[in-house]
């Protein structure tokens, strides 16, 4: 006689739930602390050994700590109000720096936390994000003086905005939540993946133009330095600064590139068909303007390159169409050009900015006009190359 005997199962005892705000409140905070440190020592390193080194600077160790929360704000885009007038433009160099040590301290606190939902990401993030405008806030008081008052209201929305950007890049990622993209409609990701390939081809030519125009008047760039009499440390903060700057000047490019243009100060223009130039600041990097407009044939050469950007982007979307009808993918391949546009639309914004009143009230390009000329000349090429695509693609 064969008896069954039944095995009791096994079963582990239920965690105590805990409250995910709880769980990821103190990384949070912690990686909000780590990022804005760093941020300050790299930002202020600089500032501190240029007046350490400074026996001519009657300025105090408490106006150079100053300076350096200045700069700290500048970097996320906080305006600076001085006699001269407001100060608005940001290098985007600078900003740089607190989104990649964001990312970074993102990630990190994602790893502690053990985030795995987007929920969880999303508490973190703001576990982050809070603190780190709030201290920003305190920065721009603490940071004030007679001469140069930052904007308190600026400071802690503007330190909110890149706090969420960078601590959500890292938070994502670490958390493994891009993955979820690969579940969108291959439509949006088709479109995604035109936009991007579109604006990386327009700004590589912009930065191509920018960097061409420095190499080709490098001997007024050397002179407009030589001029400062900057000396060691002086020399090494105007390259630092210009480094910073190279990502406005590609984008300066290329609205240069679209036709648009820029400004470089209230009153003048810089475009392929046209150039106006006032006194201008005696900034190295200037040295690179043109001194009189560019001959017409460069002009027109300069369309090629957002004809390419929209073909770029047209071939991508008839990639992921397959064999559909032509109207559906002249459709597709319109849609490329207003991504596009109101993504060059937004860089243009974020490039520019007044240095103070009157004469430097206007830096930078038109964002509107950006924006029109790309989505002008991006639609066409875009529509054609996916139409074109599409009909290959039919057996």
């Amino acid at each position: 006689m064969t008896q069954t005997v039944e095995r009791p199962r096994l079963t582990r005892p239920t965690p105590p739930s805990r409250s995910p705000s709880a769980d990821v409140l103190l990384p949070g905070v912690s990686a909000a602390a780590w990022a804005l440190g760093a941020g300050l020592v790299l930002l202020g390193l600089p500032v501190l050994l240029a007046w350490a080194a400074d026996s001519r600077s009657g300025s105090g160790a408490g106006a150079a700590l100053r300076t350096v929360g200045q700069l700290w704000l500048v970097a996320h885009g906080v305006g600076l109000t001085l006699a001269a007038g407001p100060v608005h433009l940001t290098p985007l160099g600078l900003a740089a720096v607190p989104l990649l040590l964001l990312h970074r301290a993102g990630r990190h606190a994602a790893r502690t936390s053990a985030v795995g939902r987007g929920r969880d990401a999303s508490l973190l993030v703001l576990a982050m994000a809070l603190p780190y405008a709030l201290t920003a806030a305190v920065l721009a008081v603490l940071a004030g003086s007679p001469a140069v008052r930052p904007s308190t209201a600026g400071a802690l929305v503007l330190g909110f905005v890149v706090a969420v950007v960078g601590a959500a890049s890292g938070v994502v990622r670490e958390a493994g939540l891009l993955a979820g993209l690969d579940r969108l409609p291959g439509r949006v990701s088709a479109l995604l993946r035109a936009t991007a390939v579109a604006t990386a081809a327009l700004l590589a030519g912009g930065a191509l133009v920018a960097g061409a125009a420095v190499a080709l008047h490098a001997s007024r760039v050397t002179s407009l330095a030589d001029a400062t009499g900057p000396g060691l440390l002086g020399g090494l903060g105007l390259l630092l600064l210009g480094l910073s700057l190279v990502p406005n000047a590609a984008i300066w490019g290329t609205s240069w590139v679209t036709g648009p243009g820029f400004a470089v100060g209230a009153g003048t223009a810089v475009s392929p068909w046209s150039s106006t130039l006032g006194p201008v600041p005696a900034f190295p990097l200037v040295g690179g303007l043109p001194s009189g407009p560019a001959p017409t044939w460069l002009g027109v050469a300069a369309l090629v390159v957002p004809l390419v950007a929209g073909v770029l982007g047209g071939l991508l979307v008839a990639r992921a169409l397959g064999a559909v009808s032509l109207t559906r993918a002249a459709l597709e391949g319109a849609v490329v050009a207003p991504c596009v546009a109101a993504v060059l639309t937004l860089l243009a914004l974020v490039s520019g900015g007044p240095l103070g009143d009157g004469r430097l009230s206007a830096i930078g390009p038109s964002p509107w006009r950006v924006g029109v000329a790309v989505f002008a000349e991006v639609l066409l090429p875009s529509v054609a190359a996916a139409v074109l695509g599409v009909r290959r693609a039919r057996p």
